[in-house]
């Protein structure tokens, strides 16, 4: 281990790629939250679903606000791996996750809702990941020892001239805050410098990349923009979790440091389904059961795709019949993709509620699996005849 300073961006092919990056890392989290929370049993832990929830919402933004920053710099958001710091990265995740960019976050496991990843969430949220100081973390291959590392790099450089130059900056692309809904914050559109380091201080405030100091600070402080649409104050993504994981909130005195005394948050970690995840290439279930989990990978990939279209400014053609005709028209990506999040859901859910033949009495779960562009097809026609072989 060493006190060794991360090393700065100190140039704008450097900062373009760190913002790729940014744009997967936020993304890397969701599925994890997302298997928590979709193993949650109807009708049970409903505070614990709503919490989860509320942070897959701002995750969501913070994509957002790192693509609005990357289109200003005049670079199109992409699924494509990039060169950073002599390194070539891979901003789409594939689980297990062991983050190239971050060390302190560890291993990124897809896994129901249990006091294990309940810990994980913490860690993931935490300042430091855990750890007492900066220096306990290995750094290993890694770029950047936590998250915090990585935000504050990209902050610093955003106000460098010497990295790039107010000229670089342009309104181009721009999702705009009209088309976010759900979560705490609003939509940054980035036009020059300073609503470019606004984006950026958004996603710190409101979660990822949280200084240390930050933990002597009121638990449930918020900034006057970390707020719902109904004008509810929300706080960070740590004390969210952190309630979760002592099973009582945080009183309004107490600090982020702090070990929650308010009331109590009651999780039922057994009304949980039992999935259990098993990686694409390790497939072993056959039948409709693995016909499923390709239906599934294929989806995510189309959500996935379909927030890149948003990300990138652009709209998506949708075809419908009306009136007996075919039409199609041009909307909003980005709607339309938080649209297919709920229809992702159904999938899950019906995943979690099937008895997993290699494993039982485990369930199935969804694999979050981005299939390249040259497998869909196939992966569509093998989904086809295993469900044909089935039936």
């Amino acid at each position: 281990m060493s006190d060794r300073t991360p090393a700065p961006i100190t140039g704008l092919k450097d900062l373009k790629a760190a913002l790729q990056l940014a744009v997967g890392l936020e993304l890397s989290t969701i599925p994890v939250y997302l298997t928590a929370l979709y193993s949650i049993k109807d009708g049970h832990n409903t505070e614990t679903a709503q919490t989860i929830r509320s942070v897959v919402m701002e995750e969501m933004l913070h994509m957002t606000l790192a693509a609005n920053v990357l289109n200003a710099l005049g670079q199109t958001p992409s699924v494509e791996p990039v060169r950073f710091m002599g390194k070539h990265l891979h901003p789409i995740p594939s689980y297990p996750l062991t983050n190239p960019l971050v060390s302190g976050i560890g291993t990124l496991q897809l896994r129901p809702l249990s006091p294990d990843a309940i810990d994980s969430f913490v860690a993931i949220e935490h300042p430091l990941h855990g750890a007492a100081r900066a220096a306990e973390i290995p750094l290993g291959t890694c770029v950047y020892r936590t998250i915090g590392e990585f935000y504050e790099a990209v902050r610093t450089a955003l106000t460098d001239p010497a990295v790039c130059k107010d000229s670089d900056f342009r309104h181009l692309n721009q999702v705009p805050d009209t088309q976010y809904y759900g979560g705490a914050g609003h939509v940054v559109e980035v036009k020059d410098r300073k609503s470019a380091q606004q984006a950026i201080q958004t996603i710190i405030d409101e979660g990822e990349g949280l200084p240390p100091e930050k933990l002597e600070e009121a638990a449930k402080s918020v900034t006057d923009k970390d707020k719902l649409r109904n004008g509810w104050q929300m706080y960070s993504h740590y004390a969210r979790f952190r309630e979760l994981q002592n099973g009582r909130r945080f009183r309004t005195d107490q600090k982020a440091g702090d070990e929650p005394m308010g009331a109590m948050v009651l999780v039922d970690y057994s009304a949980v389904h039992p999935a259990l995840h098993v990686p694409r290439n390790g497939d072993t279930e056959g039948g409709t059961e693995s016909a499923a989990l390709i239906e599934f990978d294929l989806a995510y990939t189309r959500l996935v795709d379909d927030l890149y279209l948003a990300f990138s400014g652009r709209k998506k053609d949708v075809a419908y019949r009306i009136a007996g005709r075919q039409v199609e028209e041009l909307k909003p990506a980005l709607p339309l993709a938080v649209h297919g999040m709920y229809a992702l859901k159904n999938m899950a859910v019906a995943l979690m509620r099937t008895l997993s033949p290699a494993s039982p009495p485990h369930t199935l779960c969804p694999r979050f699996s981005y299939v390249e562009e040259g497998d869909r097809e196939k992966l569509g026609e093998i989904a086809k005849e295993l469900r044909q072989d089935g039936g």
